[in-house]
């Protein structure tokens, strides 16, 4: 019987014990966040409300409307494109008080451009005089070209946006595109493919608002009609044109394949790989190119005049044809899995085929395309090389020959002249057109000017 109500009182003893270590804990729990100024139930600060509003060109306009029991002292946005693992902040414009409206354009403030179709999340961190502070929830804004009524179709994880195009040329182009990605995402071994997207414009004028800054040069000269984003899994593009889409959706597969651990791979292997996709591209010959062309390792950005991002796109596809048609599709899948795991392109070069980027650009030059086996090949034929290079591909050289000649026969008619001639009087002199220094100097009228 003792025993019994030892056990009891032992019971009820420990049970005591658990209930003033929960109070305890609930009530260190209470204070620590108190201390930590976070308001999880916005009790101190509420959100009224929150609006988005977008205009294309340069507008993508945020507010939040917020009251609270004491002034409302700080407001921070915080913000990524929706890829991104790295958070910026910008501080909207408002006037300190219990209740305020924060607003910020976020292309024109926190962001020098961004391409139309970005997806954009973000959130705000309010802050009042007391120290409490409310963390909002994340939210998304599209930033859409608005000058536009949008159509969309999906093809594979692609999304096309267009607009005045018509159903049939759509249609024709989706049917060929189905096949296109197939085959790149099994030569990058891509078996879960995030979503991308593709903004296709339907004229040039319509570009320029769009499209990122260039020169002017390259602007006019209309070198460029696509452009990938990788970090917004979008692309941008003038016309509903089988081969752009192609080119511009490998670059972006091109970096989910490499994924976050590779290195930043050179402009000449991601061109030149986005170019070989396209099967309606010409392929030349290294030994018809080399001489007109800089060396691989200056040629990690695409960059120069119009005629040589014209040579920088024919060598890399070169190149990369010369890697694949040469030593087989499996090694240069090999290839991309070393620089995916994080190798230099050196190293995965000389793991792979045996020799580093100067092994690769010597190689290439002394190879014609009649030495290449046929390129891999679907039902519709993929690929096929070009063995003659286009004749304006030499325009330069033909343009500094003829000169050089013209003036090899203008010194020999000059010479054959002075031969020919008879002998001037020693004090002749120059004529007046020979001497500007003997120039009438009551001559009105004006020389041209240049």
């Amino acid at each position: 019987m003792p025993s019994s109500i030892f056990q009891t009182i032992y019971v009820q003893t420990s049970i005591r014990i658990t209930l003033l270590l929960v109070l305890l804990f609930l009530t260190l729990f209470a204070m620590i966040l108190n201390a930590s100024g976070l308001s999880a139930t916005g009790k101190s600060i509420e959100v009224v409300e929150t609006d988005q509003d977008v205009d294309f060109p340069g507008n993508m306009n945020l507010s939040i409307t917020a009251q609270g029991d004491n002034n409302i002292v700080g407001v921070r946005l915080f913000y990524r494109t929706i890829d991104s693992n790295i958070w910026a902040y910008a501080y909207p414009n408002f006037v300190p008080a219990t209740r305020i409206t924060a607003s910020l354009n976020l292309t024109g403030e926190a962001s020098s451009y961004l391409p139309p179709g970005t997806e954009v999340e973000y959130y705000y961190e309010i802050t009042d005089a007391q120290g409490n502070v409310l963390r909002t929830d994340s939210t998304v804004v599209v930033y859409d070209d608005t000058r536009f009524e949008w159509d969309y179709v999906q093809v594979g994880p692609l999304t096309l946006s267009y607009y005045d195009q018509s159903e049939s040329k759509v249609q024709s182009v989706i049917k060929e595109l189905e096949s296109d990605l197939e085959n790149l995402q099994r030569i990058l071994q891509l078996d879960d493919t995030a979503e991308i997207k593709g903004v296709i414009y339907s004229r040039r004028l319509h570009t320029l608002d769009a499209f990122p800054q260039q020169s002017r040069t390259t602007t006019e000269q209309k070198v460029f009609q696509g452009f990938a984003f990788p970090n917004q899994r979008l692309f941008l593009g003038l016309g509903m044109d089988r081969g752009l889409i192609v080119h511009e959706t490998t670059h972006l597969l091109l970096n989910q394949a490499m994924g976050k651990s590779a290195q930043n791979i050179p402009s000449w292997l991601d061109e030149g790989f986005a170019s070989y996709m396209d099967s309606s591209a010409k392929i030349l010959s290294g030994k018809s190119l080399d001489t007109h062309t800089n060396p691989l390792r200056a040629m990690n950005k695409v960059t120069g005049t119009p005629h040589n991002i014209g040579s920088f796109y024919q060598k890399s596809l070169s190149v990369v044809a010369y890697m694949i048609n040469n030593f087989g599709e499996s090694n240069f899948q090999q290839f991309l899995g070393e620089l995916r795991a994080g190798s230099t392109i050196d190293v995965a070069l000389v793991d792979i085929y045996g020799f580093d980027m100067d092994g690769l650009d010597a190689r290439w030059a002394t190879e014609s395309s009649e030495a290449w086996p046929s390129a891999p090949a679907d039902s519709d034929g993929f690929r096929q090389n070009t063995k003659n290079p286009s004749p304006f591909l030499y325009f330069n050289s033909w343009l500094l020959g003829g000169l050089v000649v013209l003036v090899l026969l203008a010194v020999s008619i000059q010479y054959i002249a002075s031969k020919l001639r008879p002998p001037r009087d020693s004090e002749e002199g120059l004529q007046p057109w020979e001497d500007p220094y003997l120039w009438d100097d009551d001559d009105s009228e004006e020389p041209y000017q240049r």
